[in-house]
């Protein structure tokens, strides 16, 4: 039932989300031949084309997130939850399907931020300095930290669940005021960044080996790598159980 709800909610976000994609694609193209040959061009234009790439993507970017959030909140709290709660579906199904629809497409705007400075940096190769020796970055690579690569990628995805996670339980949690749902929910997503702090100082008092930031070795590296996925996945863990109780013991419609 999982992948039919994806079938559904990943078209659904991405009707939205792939007109801005392809506007802020247009918007680079239009930046990279407007600026010209890095030689060609004043300091002024240069800083202008790199504030105007910086206004877009993080408009862009918010646009995604209040998007991904509306989903949620409309979904399953809001009048479309009348018809959604109906359906032979759990609540643990419905929120992994936003929330896993959530992190494809704030993948897929990382993936269109990359490509886009791709573009520019096609027309003006002094765009941000973006200048790679692709050929001395792989011949770089060994075993030790393609491993360190790929961990440090999936602390960043399990660090990006927490962080949806943390945004559905504060709407969820506002869900259940009967007046300024808004405001209870700013408020919930506050003390709950309160909380994790507060959980996160006691940890690193009780287990401050696991939690230093020196790092000296690939061994080093793992011992802080490991401890912090392990935290940032219970967190996520956490905040998935209490939507799930509030969804299916308070629901407030």
């Amino acid at each position: 039932m999982l992948g039919k709800l994806l079938k559904y909610e990943i078209p659904a976000l991405g009707r939205k989300l792939v007109p801005l994609f392809i506007a802020w694609a247009a918007t680079a193209v239009m930046i990279g031949i407007l600026v010209g040959p890095a030689q060609a061009k004043s300091s002024f234009m240069m800083i202008l084309s790199v504030l105007i790439y910086i206004v877009v993507g993080t408009a862009i970017f918010v646009m995604t997130v209040i998007m991904i959030i509306q989903r949620y909140k409309n979904s399953l709290l809001g009048d479309e939850a009348y018809f959604n709660m109906v359906l032979p579906v759990s609540a643990s199904a419905h929120i992994a399907n936003k929330l896993i629809s959530a992190l494809i497409w704030i993948i897929l705007t990382a993936v269109t931020a990359f490509l886009t400075v791709l573009i520019i940096t096609s027309f003006d190769q002094g765009f941000l300095d973006f200048n790679i020796d692709w050929k001395a970055l792989f011949e770089s690579l060994n075993a030790k930290t393609v491993v360190a690569g790929l961990e440090w990628i999936l602390i960043f995805l399990a660090s990006f669940t927490k962080t949806v996670m943390q945004i559905y339980t504060a709407i969820t949690i506002g869900h259940q005021a009967k007046q300024h749902v808004t405001l209870m929910s700013i408020g919930a997503y506050i003390g709950i960044l309160i909380a994790e702090g507060l959980v996160s100082r006691l940890l690193l008092a009780v287990f401050p080996a696991m939690f230093r930031t020196s790092v000296n070795s690939f061994e080093d590296a793992r011992i802080i790598l490991l401890p912090a996925l392990a935290t940032v996945l219970i967190f996520s863990a956490v905040y998935f159980f209490i939507c799930k109780f509030l969804m299916e013991k308070k629901l407030n419609l």
